[in-house]
């Protein structure tokens, strides 16, 4: 069973992009899954949306674990693709602004900022 949700956003997150966030979730020890959009689209920018199934979950908010998963975000999302060759506009990639933790009724939890670029 999951132990964390990763709300999918289907302007901004791909099927490479969920892979490499469950992946890095995975390597905190966090059993992750996509699941469709639960939260309300209205907002300025982005905003990567996460939800907690568990109390283990919550690991995601320790801080070295919230780094380690901020930093990979900016990699994930901050690295340019190739331009896709029949037009598509795989190259152009945008950062969240930050990542909710929200837990299984939505309620929030934290909000991790994007570390800044090194």
């Amino acid at each position: 069973m999951a132990h964390i949700l990763i709300e999918e956003n289907f302007q901004q997150i791909d099927g490479q992009d969920m892979e490499g966030l469950l992946e890095a979730l995975n390597r905190l020890g966090l059993d992750a899954e996509p699941t469709g959009p639960r939260t309300s689209l209205h907002r300025h920018g982005w905003v990567l949306v996460l939800h907690c199934l568990d109390d283990q979950a919550r690991t995601i908010t320790e801080p070295a674990n919230a780094a380690a998963f901020g930093l990979t975000v900016r990699q994930i999302f901050g690295t340019p693709r190739p331009a896709d060759p029949v037009g598509g506009t795989a190259g152009r990639r945008t950062l969240p602004d930050r990542i909710d933790v929200r837990d299984r009724d939505r309620d929030l939890i934290a909000s991790l900022p994007i570390p800044p670029q090194a």
